[in-house]
């Protein structure tokens, strides 16, 4: 089941999002969460759960068991563009086990439903270089190249 997350979910996006982030990691350290973080980590999800410019889907398999997240949130731009708000997810986790299921597509729908609701009709997400897993299934989900963030150590 797909549904919005609310403050009541707080622990356990947490405990996703650490989770999104060590996988980050593993693909590139640049990534990687300082320690004892934990607590950052935790105040970062209510910020998201609070903006009211955004919102958090959750896939759970029962009551409290949540087996993934999708968050969306309008980012606005300068009104010098034709176009001053379009839709950003920021973030997209279904556990390993999970994968493959259907349930990112889910949040995925959910997430682009909200999206629509708030009179918007275009998203954007950014993806690592080096996850080839997220580049494939954003591109399945019919995203297509717009910048590259090109970056260098100094």
């Amino acid at each position: 089941m797909v549904r919005r997350a609310g403050l009541r979910d707080l622990d356990a996006l947490a405990r996703l999002w650490a989770e999104l982030t060590e996988h980050h990691r593993d693909i590139d350290p640049i990534f990687a969460i300082r320690p004892g973080a934990d607590l950052e980590i935790r105040h970062l999800v209510e910020v998201m759960l609070r903006d009211p410019d955004g919102a958090v889907f959750v896939g759970e398999s029962s009551p409290g068991t949540l087996l993934g997240f999708c968050a969306v949130r309008i980012d606005r731009a300068p009104p010098i563009l034709v176009e001053i708000e379009r839709a950003e997810i920021t973030d997209l986790l279904v556990r390993v086990g999970e994968r493959r299921s259907g349930l990112g597509r889910r949040l995925f729908e959910s997430a682009t439903a909200w999206v629509k609701e708030q009179g918007l009709d275009r998203c954007e997400v950014r993806v690592a270089a080096g996850n080839s897993e997220g580049q494939a299934f954003w591109r399945a989900m019919g995203f297509g190249d717009l910048m590259n963030v090109l970056q260098r150590g100094l």
